[in-house]
């Protein structure tokens, strides 16, 4: 294989994965007293913990056509996406948009 058809391979697989992490901004109350601020989350980030509480999860998921969540991860709503977090940790598995 050449080396212009590897680098352009390489550099095709790099913009397809940008493409398919999925962000989105959302408001949250980062500490008490310090009011609520826009942050962009994404996979791999870290929810507040209020979000990994049972009481938070999105029981619809199946409905919405979500896949099924592991036994430690739970699908919840924040803002326009539905977002996949794992309840140890709070961190973002999959974010899916809400359909319109």
């Amino acid at each position: 294989m050449s080396r212009t058809l590897f680098a352009s391979l390489c550099i095709t697989g790099a913009l397809l994965s940008a493409a398919s992490t999925a962000t989105f901004a959302i408001e949250v109350l980062q500490a008490p007293g310090t009011g609520a601020q826009m942050v962009s989350l994404g996979k791999g980030d870290r929810v507040p913990p209020n979000y990994a509480l049972p009481e938070s999860a999105f029981t619809g998921w199946k409905a919405a056509g979500l896949k099924q969540p592991d036994i430690d991860s739970q699908w919840v709503q924040m803002g326009d996406n539905f977002v996949l977090i794992r309840r140890g940790n709070a961190v973002i598995q999959d974010v899916q948009p809400i359909p319109k």
